[in-house]
């Protein structure tokens, strides 16, 4: 069951936080710089996480992910930005 994520990051080396970024926005959309909203269930995320963990270098950069409900997702108030990321119905391959 799909759920939405919030991703966001911190990473002290440019080449790093890039790679990083890229990696993530090949699935999530980027609400602000090192934010994303990420809309994926519990497997595809562990799955996510491995590529993306890789990158890091722990405990110098930090990955966070937060699930939101949908409680939260129709709570969300965002100002001067598009909603919350909905993924369309289907995917053209």
């Amino acid at each position: 069951m799909s759920r939405l994520w919030l991703v966001c990051y911190d990473v002290r080396c440019d080449r790093r936080r890039t790679k990083l970024a890229k990696l993530i926005e090949q699935r999530c959309e980027r609400v602000q710089y090192s934010v994303f909203e990420c809309p994926c269930d519990e497997e595809t995320l562990e799955r996510l996480l491995k590529r993306w963990l890789r990158v890091l270098e722990i405990p110098e950069d930090s990955l966070r992910v937060y699930p939101l409900d949908e409680r939260a997702k129709r709570e969300t108030r965002v100002f001067g930005s598009p909603p919350p990321y909905e993924p369309p119905d289907f995917l053209i391959l």
